[in-house]
């Protein structure tokens, strides 16, 4: 499985996602996007982005085969909060409605750029994000899909969040086609799950992956600090991420831009679950 792009964005709570839109598409997105709700919005922009910078992505499979997998750890809750106080104002908005489920993102998506693959929403925490990619290697691995767009998003300030959440996205295409050229190829995933052990439950899923011991561990802070016995004779590489669905998948950023010519790329939540991936280049 090859990965073929990667865009990722970050924005304060009070930006405009306008401005973060490319040059080349700001016409044609520019009316949807206004009408969109925080989380929709950060996802299109992020992908508007991967295919500015990649834009021979849609044109080498048929949008027939293109999964849209999308990661999240809170997902639409904070729209849900701001129209059940629009319904307690007396005045519900349609518009925010139209975007309380999970999966909206999905569904904007899928409009948009007209990909009518299967479609997937994770939201099982901090690791919701490398969930998505993995639910996608199962997607091309099954040949229910010959690309996977996915998409890792969280939106700040919803009420039930654990941690101080911030305006981040990021979208990546794997695809099953292994000519070509790519940023790296995806050698192997495990995922793991020790209810309240989430070091346990790493060090399982690294142990999986059959990885070199001398492989650096890719991951972001919180789950270098959460599982650190079990990263204690590795080489560890501990990014400064946003917060969320989004850390794993930022990560795997930084790595793209460093030196090593295959990594770890591992993510955690507190709950006990672990997720890691063998990237080679």
């Amino acid at each position: 499985m090859k990965l073929r792009g990667y865009a990722r964005v970050r924005v304060s709570s009070s930006e405009s996602l306008l401005d973060q839109l490319p040059e080349a598409c700001q016409l044609e997105l520019r009316a949807p996007l206004v009408r969109m709700d925080r989380l929709c919005g950060l996802s299109v922009v992020a992908v508007a982005n991967l295919f500015a910078q990649y834009p021979s992505l849609l044109r080498d499979v048929s949008s027939d085969e293109v999964a849209v997998v999308l990661g999240s750890m809170l997902g639409c809750h904070r729209t849900d909060e701001e129209y059940y106080h629009s319904f307690l104002n007396g005045q519900p908005s349609p518009r925010l409605f139209a975007s309380t489920l999970p999966s909206s993102p999905n569904g904007e998506l899928s409009i948009l750029y007209r990909l009518r693959g299967p479609g997937l929403t994770v939201t099982m925490g901090s690791t919701s994000g490398l969930c998505a990619l993995s639910e996608s290697l199962l997607f091309l691995r099954a040949q229910q899909a010959a690309a996977c767009l996915v998409v890792a998003v969280e939106v700040s300030r919803p009420a039930f969040s654990r941690v101080p959440l911030e305006d981040a996205a990021v979208a990546l295409w794997i695809s099953s086609d292994d000519s070509g050229s790519s940023l790296a190829s995806v050698a192997g995933m495990a995922e793991s799950f020790y209810a309240g052990h989430a070091a346990d439950a790493l060090q399982e899923a690294l142990a999986s992956l059959r990885a070199s011991g001398d492989a650096v561990v890719v991951c972001d802070e919180e789950s270098a600090q959460i599982g650190a016995s079990s990263l204690q004779n590795r080489r560890v590489c501990a990014v400064s991420t946003p917060p969320g669905a989004v850390a794993g998948l930022w990560a795997l950023g930084d790595a793209l831009n460093g030196p090593e010519s295959s990594f770890v790329l591992a993510g955690l939540d507190p709950s006990g679950h672990a997720v890691s991936t063998l990237l080679t280049r």
